[in-house]
């Protein structure tokens, strides 16, 4: 038995697919909880229109401004031991949560359970696949062993509630980064491993993220594998205050530099973005201004991305000769005489 989580906040122009996805599973034994933060747009409405229709389907209404809070709510809400996350923007394959109860029979020791996900725009179209996390026991505890901070696709995640509770849930203080600082924590309790199978469409659409947000977001990011080996080593752990009172006490060069990766994240986000959007001149500009501010973070990235649509077309290229002119079968010599 599965609960869904899905936390809303004015996505009225989505959320309708998104619970659709859910209805259409494969695998009849879930809930639905739409956790709302305070739409104004519409949203409510509409899924109250789904909840009068399917039982199995509930509109929890919070206020607090906060995603964590919002999911810790609703999670506390829930009725069964699997909680499977989905955004109100996003959308389930429709055998996503029968794969994923399977793998959770075939093996479980495993806490949490992940997947691959195809990153769409707005109006749904296929941009590429995106895919991370250990996919293997043995690879989860190289990981682990090294204290690196572990990465699954947050629209993609079940894991054990009981869990989630026991460790006080998603943590406040890192929204915007809640996901990956619980996978750390969860990550300690048992595996947490990646199905290699698409299991969510991932909608990129939306406005610009602010640099404060991006660099305060690569803050906590920067946070969470010190807390992580501090912990492995058995050294005491520095508090999150304590690590951000520092960065904001570094020398004037140190928060510089800083300043300059928040910006360049945020215009590299928002180039995805425009790109995702078909607004290619603002793309262009976007990642011109990420590249100058912060060449060693969006360099690697925009490399990794140029090689995944150089392989992704010769694909393409060799299925359409295939399909033109299709392999003949080897001649024998023994035929030919």
């Amino acid at each position: 038995m599965i609960s869904v989580v899905m936390p809303s906040y004015n996505s009225a122009a989505f959320v309708a697919e998104a619970i659709e996805s859910v209805i259409r599973q494969t695998y009849p034994h879930w809930e639905l909880l739409v956790c709302d933060d305070g739409s104004s747009d519409g949203t409510q409405d509409i899924v109250e229109s789904y909840a009068r229709a399917d039982s199995r389907i509930r509109l929890l209404q919070h206020g607090f401004r906060s995603v964590s809070r919002n999911c810790n709510a609703a999670i506390a809400a829930a009725r069964y031991p699997w909680i499977a996350r989905l955004d109100a923007d996003d959308v389930m394959v429709p055998r996503r949560l029968e794969w994923q109860m399977r793998a959770s029979e075939r093996d479980p020791a495993v806490v949490l359970w992940g997947g691959y996900a195809r990153l769409t725009n707005r109006e749904g179209r296929i941009l590429r696949t995106a895919w991370c996390g250990p996919t293997t026991h043995a690879e989860y505890e190289s990981q682990r062993e090294a204290g690196r901070m572990m990465v699954i696709l947050g629209p993609t995640v079940m894991f054990r509630r009981d869990l989630f509770l026991e460790l006080g849930g998603y943590d406040p203080r890192f929204d915007s980064a809640e996901d990956l600082e619980f996978l750390s924590r969860i990550a300690e309790r048992g595996p947490v491993l990646t199905l290699p199978r698409a299991l969510t469409l991932y909608r990129l659409h939306g406005g610009s993220i602010t640099a404060g947000k991006a660099a305060h977001q690569a803050r906590l990011l920067q946070y969470i594998p010190l807390r992580n080996q501090a912990r492995l080593a058995h050294r005491p752990e520095e508090r999150l205050e304590e690590f951000l009172h520092k960065l904001d006490a570094a020398p004037v060069w140190s928060r510089a530099a800083e300043w300059l990766s928040g910006r360049s994240r945020q215009h590299y986000r928002n180039a995805v973005i425009h790109a995702a959007e078909s607004r290619f001149a603002k793309a262009a500009a976007a990642v011109t201004l990420a590249v100058l501010m912060g060449p060693g973070f969006c360099l690697p990235r925009i490399n990794a991305r140029l090689a995944r649509s150089i392989r992704w077309r010769q694909g393409a290229l060799a299925r359409r000769v295939a399909r033109i002119w299709p392999q003949r079968p080897a001649v024998t010599a023994e035929a030919e005489d």
